[in-house]
């Protein structure tokens, strides 16, 4: 069969990429027998790869990842045991002969949230495959191109699926959608990671590549009443862009005048932090001089990104000379890291070395000038916060520079980075989105692999269906009440000396 693939990375975004000569893992669940299939009702010609159920519950599909510090040495014998017991349970539900590659997805989830939960970077993802006897690759891209999605982005907050912001006035903010093209949000939310933002576009790919449809009736409920509307959806890259357009930064930076309180939200980090930089530190300064010294800092939305300029960026918050960051790193001797770090020998290939202290960063020094005196920051984070993301939040809480509120971070959020291309399943539809290489010991309050928020603040649906921010309102009431008991306290002091 003659054939383009292509990959969708649609967790931030939309991306198209041949990938004909992508290499596949070392260590990869490879099924010995199976054939492709036309997917059907689709407005591009798409294959998907079925897989004979008997393939699957087998030992070597718990594939390692052996570039990774601490992937290659799981599950232990007693957890390979339950992971593949649910593996097959899991077949044996599914009721079907072969698989196609969302229904793999979803009977090795154990085994790929298993993985998942160690590197929160490690994810599988569904590609993509156009026939290309029907779409040669230029006609392949451009038909990828005019892709269209539901014109929103989404909330997962437990089983419940809620409209998160809107560039199609069908919808609402906080409208909650029951089903999509006659599939049910629980059904799409089997084969998709718990973010708490997502977009349609991953949502309905993993789900039996339901975006490459021609139009969409989504049933939803809007303040409690049923509703179902009919689109066509909007242009999918222009609405991922236009979607991201709307978190940047400057254009989310506000005062809350009730709660005498300053809000910035920080979605991302860049591979030049400079600008952002400039734009925090400039907003907390005009806060100041409106006399406002409490400000909410929210990354609930930020996957990370690059470290540039990190220590300039916390010495905003920080007033300490020098700021201690991390007792040491590992990383994983591959031919692929020995490019980027040259100490590395033949003889260490396929261990764990400790890297020499001049290859990462123990301490730095913050930027002077850069600290502003005088206020009081929360920050708001949840499961999404990753990354650099996760570092700078655990920073501001370890050296005393911000309180933390709202949920814990993924596990392990800190401990892994130094992320390399991932590879192919074949002959499945399946592939890793990245493979850290680099293992990081941190400094933080815990050893568990967890940051915990100074003050839970759960996400619960039912605020978020008024088109309200639960969390942010809960946080601002929250500081309004300590505010005002300082004050209290603050004045019977000054009466007691009296």
């Amino acid at each position: 069969m003659k054939s383009i693939l292509l990959s969708l990375v649609l967790q931030a975004g939309l991306t198209c990429l041949c990938a004909a000569q992508t290499p596949a893992p070392a260590d990869t669940l490879q099924p010995s027998a199976g054939r492709s299939v036309r997917i059907p009702d689709r407005n591009i010609a798409i294959r998907d790869y079925k897989i004979p159920r008997s393939r699957i519950g087998l030992e070597q599909n718990l594939h390692r990842v052996s570039r990774h510090p601490g992937l290659d040495t799981l599950p232990s014998p007693a957890e390979r045991a339950a992971v593949l017991a649910e593996i097959n349970a899991r077949c044996d539900a599914s009721g079907k002969d072969s698989l196609l590659t969302a229904d793999l997805l979803w009977v090795m989830r154990p085994w790929y949230d298993r993985l998942h939960h160690e590197d929160p970077h490690y994810r599988i993802m569904p590609v993509v495959e156009v026939d290309s006897t029907i779409y040669p690759e230029r006609k392949a891209r451009l038909k990828l191109r005019q892709t269209r999605m539901p014109g929103f982005s989404l909330q997962q907050i437990n089983d419940t699926l809620i409209i998160d912001r809107s560039l199609d006035p069908l919808f609402r903010r906080g409208d909650r959608i029951a089903a999509i093209n006659g599939i049910s949000t629980a059904e799409y939310l089997r084969y998709v990671y718990d973010d708490r933002y997502m977009n349609p576009s991953y949502l309905l790919c993993n789900c039996f590549y339901n975006l490459f449809v021609d139009r969409f009736r989504i049933d939803l409920y809007r303040d409690g009443a049923p509703l179902t509307v009919e689109t066509a959806g909007l242009p999918c890259f222009d609405t991922l862009f236009r979607l991201k357009k709307a978190e940047e930064t400057d254009a989310n930076i506000r005062t809350y005048a009730d709660a005498r309180c300053g809000y910035i939200a920080i979605p991302q980090f860049f591979p030049n932090n400079s600008r952002l930089i400039r734009i925090v530190r400039k907003a907390i300064v005009h806060f100041k001089k409106q006399g406002i010294a409490d400000v909410v800092l929210d990354l609930r939305r930020n996957p990370g990104g690059s470290g540039h300029a990190f220590d300039e960026m916390l010495s905003i918050f920080i007033d300490k000379p020098e700021v201690a960051y991390c007792r040491g790193q590992r990383i994983k001797a591959s031919r692929e890291a020995m490019r980027y770090y040259d100490f590395l020998t033949e003889e260490q290939l396929g261990q764990v070395v400790e890297l020499p202290e001049d290859q990462y960063v123990r301490s730095f020094e913050t930027a002077p000038g850069q600290y502003v005196e005088g206020m009081r920051y929360y920050v708001l984070v949840g499961r999404d916060t990753g990354s650099i993301a996760a570092s700078f939040v655990n920073m501001l809480q370890y050296h005393g520079g911000a309180l933390l509120a709202g949920e814990p971070l993924r596990h392990n959020a800190l401990k892994y980075g130094e992320v390399l291309d991932g590879g192919w399943f074949r002959p499945v539809q399946l592939a890793e989105v990245g493979v850290s290489m680099i293992a990081i010991d941190e400094c933080t309050r815990r050893d568990d692999g967890y940051i915990v928020p100074d003050i839970p603040l759960p996400a619960i649906a039912a605020e978020h269906l008024s088109g309200r921010d639960g969390e942010l309102d809960r946080l601002l009431a929250i500081i309004c009440e300590r505010r005002d008991r300082n004050t209290r306290n603050a004045e019977c002091e000054t009466g007691l000396r009296q």
